[in-house]
């Protein structure tokens, strides 16, 4: 990115305004230095965001000086000279300024326009904050369980986490403080095995399972069955994991078409999500294979199990894409 400023430069030396020459009079062709000064004070505005309020200043071609605080009040006025604001933007030239020799005058080499052309090196406002360190003071979802330090954007933390205290800033004395606190927390039965284990476990409570079978061949449904269903959904896990219903499952038999039950999964051996699961007969045959109904999942379905009735209706009005068919015709 390149900024061409003029007649502005960018190292400011500040000085009083009789001492520029700019010109030799208004009637003989000359510059008002107070128009000038107008000119000069709104470049210099829209370059480094600074306000000048005294006209008895103005910005000179001088040799490159850094503006600085202390330069800046030993040559304050009676009104305030500069206001800060909060726009810093750090520019560099593309081209480099010539030295001046000792024995010739300091303004003897001017300026060429080249030298007016600036890069843009860093805007500070768009500056991305580093992250900040927090105590989990309780276990939270997809970040941690209780006592553990975590690193993450000081606008989440503070909205997320320290307002609703939840957390605390990793400062040295509350490291002290908490030192105690994740050893403490790892004997609590009620905390998670990891940061997502909660959250996997929700996930996986929101899934309706599709457990194709033979249509044509005897077949009683064992663990793999349901592994090999999970991984046509994208979900990879070992049959130690499964846990199938006390009743065996038998078939084929086209009452179990379309009915639900549970299967449960357990997680990191500790945490468990029960996952709605559906038998669908599949038959070699083209002629005879059973009509796939469009998004079968999203409607509701008749229990297999009476005793997994209840649990299986919650899951059903949790699940965000359920629809039922009757309300639909009504509307």
């Amino acid at each position: 990115m390149s900024v061409c400023v003029r007649p502005a430069v960018p190292v400011w030396l500040i000085r009083p305004w009789s001492t520029m020459r700019l010109g030799h009079g208004h009637g003989r062709g000359g510059v008002d230095p107070r128009n000038t000064l107008q000119m000069l004070r709104s470049g210099l505005q829209g370059l480094a965001g600074l306000h000048l309020s005294c006209p008895a200043w103005a910005v000179s071609r001088a040799a490159p000086r850094t503006l600085i605080g202390s330069h800046v009040e030993n040559k304050a006025c009676a009104g305030p000279l500069l206001q800060q604001v909060r726009t810093t933007f750090i520019l560099k030239r593309r081209n480099r300024v010539e030295l001046v020799k000792a024995h010739k005058a300091l303004g003897s080499r001017k300026l060429k326009n080249r030298h007016f052309i600036y890069e843009l090196v860093e805007d500070t406002n768009c500056k991305k904050r580093k992250p900040v360190k927090v105590i989990l003071m309780t276990s939270v979802d997809g970040l941690g369980s209780k006592g553990k330090v975590v690193e993450m954007s000081p606008f989440k933390a503070r909205n997320q986490l320290l307002l609703q205290g939840l957390a605390v800033y990793a400062s040295p004395e509350n490291l002290e403080k908490y030192s105690k606190l994740l050893t403490e927390a790892s004997k609590e039965e009620d905390q998670p095995s990891s940061e997502f284990a909660r959250k996997t476990a929700e996930e996986l409570s929101q899934k309706v399972l599709s457990i194709s079978m033979n249509l044509d061949q005897p077949w009683q449904l064992e663990p793999w069955h349901v592994r090999v269903a999970f991984r046509k959904a994208g979900i990879y896990l070992p049959e130690e994991a499964l846990t199938l219903p006390s009743q065996p499952i038998i078939g084929p038999d086209l009452n179990l078409q379309g009915k639900e039950f549970l299967v449960r999964v357990k997680i990191n051996n500790k945490e468990e999500a029960p996952v709605r699961c559906r038998i669908h007969h599949f038959a070699t045959n083209p002629r005879e294979r059973i009509p796939w109904v469009y998004r079968h999942w999203e409607l509701p379905a008749e229990s297999l199990f009476p005793e997994e009735a209840p649990l299986l209706e919650e899951l059903t009005k949790k699940y965000h894409r359920t629809r039922y068919p009757d309300q639909e015709e009504e509307v």
